[in-house]
């Protein structure tokens, strides 16, 4: 960027926004050679052709920190900025909506008893999975994603702390991104909002509650402080109020000390980010036979889905955390499903549903009896199936060469060899699928 060639953008003008008129008055009112003028005006019209958005500093100070790994010549793109700005706004929003879930006033029951104010327990040492001998999982916490999002938290702690260490400053940005929008907001606030329906009033309900409760203010409480050091202002008022909802001294987030791998190693939990990962893959095929089918007028219609489990911990799963899987699998828009039925793995679903494979033992039907065109899915069924039937023969075209079983090592042969079955699996069941919609249409 050169003054002379006026393509110079101030950061003020990023931070309280610009009109296109206003960035050519400035260009105007400059000592820009004639010629140069022209190339610089038509520079900004393209660039900015409705000005610049105000974004604000947050937004500002993220960006370029996300550009960190550049080097010295920054092309700062605008457009990811506001997608900043957007974040900052995001961030602000769920904040204050969970929030909510610490307000005596706001919490069912308060009408009839007054609720006490919310003050954090110390959570548990250690969270692990454990399997009975009926092999159904169960978490020392009553929510398994309360435990998931701790074990996340603690993997972003020690990921932005070592990504700091070695001063790469854009992926540690990223990674505090991440666990902000695309956990925390996206999954966990979505998760829990069965458990804060809860009634206070139950004393087994309010200990639940009070479990989970606890468990986001320490989100909130580490969340803000790893995010401070790239969004200071936002995360400074934030931090502010929830030391007043929690009854703690109204500090200064800079006097806090940054959150350290140490403190959250515990929480460490393989097991949860594992039976979790399997929770939103259902909740997102869900989401994703709905968006495909119910649109328009259909987007409000609650369906009944049924799952097929063929493994015995998935079923154990699917079936303790039913109520997680309807919570992630309504949008802003969609309500949740009517209802999550395990289906046994040696029967079958209704017929008429749309039908999404997860894996070889892992199903999900969706019934829209009345609702949809079936010739339309089995089309659809048999797309899929000629997708993963040419994936098979390339994979077995590889293992019928002759070097394959000489230059191919052991462990890379039995993976092929999984990997055909498993694809084998999912054509089983994309084969009855189509049977039970032609049978059907």
């Amino acid at each position: 960027m050169s003054k002379s060639l006026g393509n110079v953008i101030d950061p003020l003008e990023v931070i309280d926004g610009v009109s296109l008129g206003d960035l050519l008055g400035k260009l105007d009112a400059g000592n820009i050679d004639a010629k140069e003028l022209v190339a610089a005006k038509k520079m900004n019209e393209e660039e900015y052709p409705q000005g610049i958005p105000e974004c604000g500093s947050d937004a500002l100070r993220f960006g370029l920190l996300s550009h960190c790994g550049q080097g010295r010549d920054v092309n700062l793109d605008i457009n990811r900025v506001v997608a900043y700005r957007n974040f900052g706004n995001k961030l602000w929003n769920a904040t204050r909506f969970a929030f909510l879930y610490f307000d005596p006033a706001q919490q069912p029951g308060s009408n009839v008893a007054p609720q006490a104010p919310f003050r954090p327990a110390a959570l548990p040492v250690s969270m692990r999975l454990v399997s009975d001998a009926e092999s159904e999982p169960k978490v020392d916490l009553p929510l398994l994603a309360d435990a998931w999002i701790l074990s996340r938290l603690a993997k972003a702690t020690k990921a932005v702390n070592e990504l700091l260490a070695a001063y790469e400053i854009s992926a540690a940005a990223a990674a505090t991104y991440d666990f902000w929008y695309r956990e925390l907001c996206d999954v966990y606030l979505e998760s829990i909002k069965p458990v804060m329906m809860l009634d206070s009033s139950n004393v087994a309900d309010a200990a639940t509650k009070h479990t989970t409760q606890t468990v986001l203010h320490a989100c909130l409480h580490y969340g803000l402080r790893l995010l401070h050091p790239f969004m200071p202002y936002v995360t400074e008022e934030l931090f502010q109020r929830l030391a007043m909802l929690a009854g703690q001294p109204r500090t200064s987030i800079m006097l806090a000390p940054f959150p350290r791998p140490g403190a959250v190693a515990v929480w460490d939990n393989a097991e949860a980010e594992a039976a979790m990962d399997l929770v939103t893959k259902l909740a997102g095929s869900i989401r994703s036979i709905r968006a495909t089918y119910l649109k328009g007028s259909l987007e409000k219609h609650a369906p009944e889905v049924y799952i097929i489990a063929r493994d015995a911990k998935a079923a154990a799963l699917v079936r303790s955390q039913a109520e997680t899987i309807a919570a992630l699998a309504r949008s802003s828009q969609a309500p949740p499903p009517a209802a999550i039925h395990l289906v046994a793995g040696d029967c079958q679903p209704p017929r008429r549903c749309a039908t999404e494979i997860i894996d070889s033992t892992l199903e999900v039907h969706v019934m829209l009896l009345g609702l949809i065109d079936l010739s339309r899915e089995v089309a659809r069924l048999h797309k899929e199936k000629a997708a993963v039937e040419g994936r098979i023969d390339k994979l077995k075209g590889k293992m019928d060469m002759p070097e394959y079983s000489t230059k191919c090592k052991p462990q890379q042969q039995e993976e092929d060899r999984l990997k055909v079955l498993a694809m084998e699996g999912e054509i089983s069941s994309l084969n009855k699928a189509i049977s039970q919609f032609e049978a059907a249409s």
